[in-house]
């Protein structure tokens, strides 16, 4: 899961999101990264076929949804990465009643509306976004951590539980381990007492 802003960490970890949901969650300071689209190509080699994208409801927030798994000048992905959207919409604004911060009219709105089309948003939140913004930060803890929960049950994100055979070798290996370390702790022990 990617995070638009880099504060959310704690509060997450608080949560224990990426335990529950067995995500590896990477954020930034607005726009990703080259590293980061390189890490999400890589990843797509071991199983990995999609990003969810938490960010605020703004012009920023949809170009982040909108970039993150798409080629560019800096970076030509060599797989295929669906972006699942879980950031702020504006019927999440409404329900959560979340107070819209004004933001000055734009010189150039007819390009960054056709922008915020081309990354998916809707007619009336092109015209709510053209004079107003609502970041992730108006959600206090625990309503954030609600949010987030929601948003990942509903595109059907749960815990991934191995099957049982695997679940099996998983365990004889650790026991095995165990067993390995026990008897290389007694040798030691025995190596040190003849020496002495």
């Amino acid at each position: 899961m990617f995070v638009e802003k880099e504060g959310f960490g704690p509060l997450l970890a608080s949560g224990q999101i990426a335990e529950k949901y067995d995500l590896f969650i990477s954020s930034s300071k607005g726009l990703s990264v080259t590293a980061l689209r390189q890490l999400l190509d890589q990843l797509h080699e071991h199983g990995v076929e999609k990003v969810f994208v938490l960010h605020d409801f703004d012009i920023s927030g949809f170009s982040i949804l909108g970039t993150l798994a798409t080629s560019s000048r800096r970076y030509q992905f060599e797989n295929q990465i669906e972006t699942v959207d879980l950031g702020l919409r504006l019927e999440d604004v409404r329900a959560e009643h979340l107070q819209a911060e004004p933001i000055p009219q734009q010189k150039k709105w007819a390009a960054q509306a056709r922008t915020l089309e081309r990354h998916g948003a809707r007619p009336e939140e092109i015209e709510f976004l053209r004079s107003r913004r609502c970041e992730l930060n108006m959600l206090p803890g625990r309503r954030f951590l609600d949010f987030v929960q929601r948003k990942l049950a509903l595109h059907g994100v749960t815990k991934c539980i191995p099957e049982e055979e695997m679940l099996r070798l998983h365990l004889r290996r650790s026991y095995e381990h165990q067993l390995a370390q026990e008897l290389l702790a007694q040798l030691h022990f025995s190596y040190i007492q003849s020496a002495s």
